[in-house]
């Protein structure tokens, strides 16, 4: 024994000499290669010397130098000598300016919502009419610039909530998972982390590196509130901090998805074949009012934060409850529940919480921090519902019993009818909500139905005296008098005010006769029977899409094929109507052979629609892989994270660029080739307004409505001056003018027809070869001929060939074009195209002057033109 153990101790001591002489081996190797002369540091790749001080702006810290020298050996020889590297490790607002500096030159911010009063600080209040001065006491200018100010503040409100919610998963996680958590995506997932990757470097591979990042997102986040709220800067500045900060609620989504997905096993693509994503996940998410059992036990799960509903879910399966319970969820947590309990479900969005409450459907509601806040308690309190609090949500009027056991405190909310508590700990919360709503059902502690029979329906609407208050209040302009004046013999228009109402209850706070509105609405849906129609099957949201995707994707809307491109329907439902909107601008983009992307409430709104001819809903209808004629879910508000890293991938398999600290050249990439375009429906939160600003920051349009025109501020276009429409040949640095496409980065829309029409005219790319160029002037002519009767005015301004036509328009176009703007015909040929500038040119010098010829690599950054052409266009 005691040789056997000598042999071990001598086999350990060889094997720890060896580790120390490889350790010093890899040091000195890598002190061969990481050179230091002058008191600068050099990094040697191949037979590149990079010098680090002109790769990276604020090179302090070992961690810094360790990131720059994985990037630059990660682009490797070829590349470093083609194009000098600039690395954003760590990134401030500043250090993305070369980028944002081209996007704000072409779209230069318009404002609206114009406030002209600055009350920021102390100094103040200064007025931008004040008589003598156009800038307040502090300097600041009190026209553009307060604006953009403004709109800084707003997308730092966007931030903060992210932030908040990321911050929350992060502290509950790292004690109970450890620090060295692993954080893997999966193997179907070439490159993780890109949001987090883009801005810092480093992909986050444990938790440890989650806290990293997160607590760099914190830190930008200090120095954008201060610049917001005391900062005296020009509008571009304001601007480009604005969208810093888009791009880093991003990241903080994306760090909380990761939390989701490797330490509380959501759904993830990335752990699957993908040979399965076709069909994963499967169409079993039910949707809707009608879907809840209320014979059962209801525990309903409303907020941001998952962690509750995921202990409850927990306490279910120890107990084999699943058959016995109801776990529903409303707005960002509706959409997570599925993710990790397929038997539950989504009833709602956030903005529309209050209706599932009116209509008595929860026992208990498990409420988080809210993305649209509601007096809870009030409107629990009406249907004797009970209300739970967790985290660190607080609402007035109940008790902190956080200290006590699960036991204790059901004990005395029954005894003492208690209308709630708050239990700062999640899993306490979980279990307590689960047991609660067991007894209340168990000892018939609520009525049956909290609803209004047809009688007592009629006889509240006739109180009516249709004065119009409530029309004036209601935010969607719904005729609510003429609804309920028809009431009192046919319940029709006011089930109509069901499908289209908001619930926000501003209706109700103007009636003079204090008629509960929302109720009359909401009972006639009842008595009609649209309340159990309102019942949909869709999928549960799947996570990340992989690079084989891409790849599949690739050759039909990049090298060609025929999909006209990526649509991404995200947004929170914030409108009258919503849910049929977002469904049919859905089937318009899929029947169009369109690869369409949902995420956060909207998802759930697309599922509401159901094909009576095939019997089948939206979701069963179409394959959930990310192909062309794809539906993909992604999942809920968190998961919008996955809307910009899959088209980041999206570059990198075209371009094979680095993901890491690089974001002027993956922006380049994507803005110029990619055609994806994102439309944000019925936002109701500051957070959709800085996903908006890091979604443009990305390269990527976005499309806004139709309560769009309430955000602050867009980035349109102007398509005539030709000034601003312009790529550099990224060979020979000659400046080219292009065409003016995408036209605008951030625009708004009041309607689902024009959402449609300028999505398709949003993915044209300057660098689009012919077959994707044809795709995207077919899918612009047929929505603006069906819509509006006519074609866009400008839709020349694309046409490079007549091959780009589409054959069964093209003799319709050809004759267009001759008759209206000039061009010479010849036959089924463009003999001669005119100019911009008038001139009338044969198509071989028309291509030449105009555009990049096809498959030439261009670029907007002057760093990224080839060295060799810096050098040919100094000569």
């Amino acid at each position: 024994m005691e040789c056997i153990l000598c042999a071990i101790i001598d086999r350990l001591s060889r094997i720890l000499c060896f580790k120390e002489e490889l350790e010093s081996k890899c040091k000195k190797e890598l002190g061969a290669k990481m050179q230091s002369r002058d008191n600068k540091r050099f990094v040697k790749v191949g037979g590149v010397e990079v010098l680090l001080e002109d790769a990276v702006r604020d090179l302090r810290g070992k961690e810094i130098e360790d990131i720059a020298e994985d990037i630059l050996r990660e682009m490797g020889e070829r590349r470093l000598k083609l194009w000098q590297p600039k690395l954003n490790i760590y990134a401030h607002a500043a250090d993305i300016a070369e980028w944002d500096n081209v996007l704000l030159d072409r779209y230069y911010p318009r404002y609206t919502n114009i406030k002209d009063v600055c009350d920021d600080c102390t100094q103040g209040p200064c007025a931008i009419d004040q008589p003598g001065s156009k800038t307040g006491l502090c300097g600041l200018d009190l026209g553009e610039a307060y604006q953009a100010k403004l709109s800084l503040q707003e997308a730092c409100k966007g931030l903060s909530q992210q932030l908040t919610v990321a911050r929350a998963l992060f502290e509950f996680s790292l004690p109970t998972f450890g620090v060295t958590k692993t954080i893997d995506i999966g193997r179907s997932i070439t490159y993780p982390t890109m949001n987090t990757s883009m801005l810092t470097g480093f992909y986050t591979k444990n938790l440890g590196d989650i806290g990293r990042a997160l607590s760099y997102a914190e830190s930008q986040l200090s120095e954008l509130l201060l610049a917001a709220y005391s900062g005296n800067e020009s509008v571009l500045e304001f601007e480009e901090k604005a969208l810093h900060a888009g791009s880093l609620t991003f990241l903080a989504m994306e760090l909380s998805e990761s939390i989701k997905m490797c330490c509380f096993e959501f759904l993830n693509a990335g752990k699957h074949p993908g040979t399965e994503y076709p069909e994963f996940p499967a169409v079993e998410t039910r949707v809707g009012m009608g879907t809840v059992d209320t014979n059962k036990p209801v525990v309903v799960f409303m907020g941001n934060i998952f962690l509750p509903a995921w202990f409850a879910v927990e306490h279910v399966k120890r107990e084999t409850l699943e058959d016995a319970i109801e776990i529903c969820g409303v707005g960002a947590v509706g959409h997570d529940i599925p993710r990790f309990y397929n038997r539950g479900k989504v009833i709602t969005s956030g903005v529309k919480a209050r209706k599932v409450i009116r209509a008595g459907i929860p026992d208990v509601v498990v409420v988080t921090e809210l993305c649209t806040g509601f007096d809870v308690l009030a409107e629990a309190q009406r249907v004797d519902t009970k209300v739970i609090t967790s985290g660190y949500t607080t609402i007035d009027s109940l008790e902190d019993r956080s200290d006590d056991s699960v036991e204790d405190v059901l004990t005395a909310i029954i005894d003492k009818d208690l209308p709630g508590v708050r239990i700062s700990s999640p899993e306490k919360a979980g279990e307590l909500a689960v047991k609660l709503a067991k007894v209340l059902k168990e000892r018939g502690k609520r009525k049956d139905s909290y609803l209004l029979p047809e009688e007592a329906l009629k006889r509240n609407a006739s109180q009516c005296n249709s004065c119009d208050s409530c029309v004036g209040a209601c935010p969607g302009g719904l005729e609510l008098s003429n609804a309920i004046a028809a009431a009192k013999t046919n319940l029709e228009p006011l089930a109509d005010i069901y499908e289209d109402c908001m619930f926000c209850g501003k209706c109700e706070r103007a009636c003079p006769e204090g008629i509960r509105i929302l109720d009359l609405a909401i009972s006639a849906a009842s008595v009609l029977g649209r309340l159990k129609d309102d019942n949909y099957l869709m999928r549960a949201g799947r996570g990340p899409m992989s690079e084989l995707e891409w790849r599949d994707l690739t050759f039909g809307v990049i090298l060609g094929g025929n999909g006209p491109g990526m649509v991404n329907i995200i947004g929170c439902g914030n409108y009258p109507g919503s849910e049929r909107e977002v469904a049919a601008m859905t089937r318009y983009f899929l029947d169009r052979n369109y690869l369409v992307c949902v995420s956060g409430c909207v998802a759930a709104d697309v599922a509401k629609y159901f094909d009576e001819e095939e019997q089948k809903f939206l979701f069963e209808q179409y394959i959930a892989a990310g192909v062309l004629k794809g539906l993909v879910n992604f999942g809920g508000c968190t998961a919008m994270s996955h809307v910009p890293s899959a088209i980041y991938r999206g570059a990198l398999v075209g371009s094979a660029y680095t993901p890491k600290a690089n974001w002027t050249q993956i922006a380049d990439y994507l803005y110029a080739r990619l055609p994806v375009v994102v439309i944000i429906w019925g936002a109701a939160t500051e957070t959709l307004y800085s996903v908006a600003s890091g979604l443009v920051r990305s390269g990527i349009p976005v499309v806004v409505g139709p309560s769009g025109f309430e955000f602050k501020r867009f980035f349109r276009g102007d398509k005539d001056d030709r000034s601003k429409w312009w790529m550099y040949d990224g060979v020979t640095g000659e400046r080219k003018e292009v065409e003016p496409c995408p036209v605008h980065m951030l625009v708004p829309v009041e309607t689902k027809e024009e959402a449609i029409a300028m999505c398709a005219k949003l993915l044209h790319r300057p660098l689009a070869l012919r077959d994707p160029r044809l795709a995207s002037l077919e899918a612009e002519n047929e929505a603006h001929k069906e819509f509006f009767g006519e074609y866009s005015d400008d839709w020349h301004l694309y046409v490079r060939s007549e091959q780009e036509l589409h054959v069964m328009r093209r003799m319709e176009l050809l004759k267009k074009l001759e008759v209206e703007h000039g061009w010479e015909i010849e036959g089924t040929r463009i003999k001669r195209a005119r100019h911009r500038s008038g001139e009338l040119m044969d198509m071989a010098k028309y291509n030449e002057k105009y555009g990049i010829q096809l498959g030439r690599y261009s670029t907007l950054v002057p760093r990224l033109i080839t060295r060799s052409g810096e050098d040919s266009k100094s000569m």
